[in-house]
């Protein structure tokens, strides 16, 4: 599924190197002496080389090896829901929840960097089940509010005389409300942050069953 995350500043040129860095333990990997196929037969280097294939996939589905921007946000974003509770079953949420354009109670400001990316159909799809219905009762009063409070422009921050205290309600009902974007972002961040800096070292792959 697409997904554009919109991101603090300065989050681009540490996903950038982090991938480098990753790409580069890749290339270290495959060229592993383990896998050499100098002075083999075509039967031989074929087996060797499907099992190099196998052997960088299995070090993905491990996390041991996160070399695209699609699998650090699927991995940080798997943690987050982890970490919030919410990796489990959730109903399928409501078809005005799946639309284009700002969940009730999104906020502005802070994120001027955007990445584009791709997750598991499953994953962001469990993740705005769970922004959906751990946030409903909130996102209702929010409509209401809205049908109360027609001219009142929240972001814009702005209210008709008399009626301040309306955006002050609206804050407190926002507050209450995880959007999806809440958890991409949580889960750029939990990704760069369990992958280790871009300025850690790694130690040497040793080859297979090293």
């Amino acid at each position: 599924m697409p997904v554009t995350v919109c991101l603090p500043y300065g989050t681009r040129v540490k996903v950038q190197r982090l991938l480098s860095q990753e790409k580069r333990l890749r290339t270290e990997r495959v060229r592993s002496e383990c896998w050499n196929v100098s002075g083999l037969g075509r039967r031989e280097a074929l087996a060797v080389r499907a099992l190099r294939r196998l052997d960088v996939a299995m070090a993905r589905d491990r996390e041991e090896l996160v070399d695209s921007l699609d699998r650090l946000a699927a991995l940080g974003v798997r943690r987050e829901l982890q970490a919030q509770g919410w990796d489990r079953p959730w109903p399928g949420c409501p078809e005005e929840a799946r639309g284009p354009g700002r969940w009730p109670g999104s906020r502005d400001g802070g994120f001027p960097e955007r990445l584009s990316l791709r997750l598991p159909v499953d994953l962001a799809s469990k993740v705005r089940d769970a922004c959906w219905y751990t946030s409903a009762d909130a996102i209702a009063a929010l409509l209401d509010w809205r049908d109360r409070y027609p001219r009142v422009r929240p972001r814009r921050h702005w209210a008709p005389p008399g009626q301040e205290e309306a955006l002050e309600i609206y804050r407190r009902l926002a507050a209450r409300v995880t959007t999806p974007g809440e958890v991409w972002r949580a889960g750029i961040q939990r990704g760069i942050d369990l992958c280790g800096s871009p300025d850690d070292v790694r130690p040497p792959y040793l080859g297979a069953g090293g």
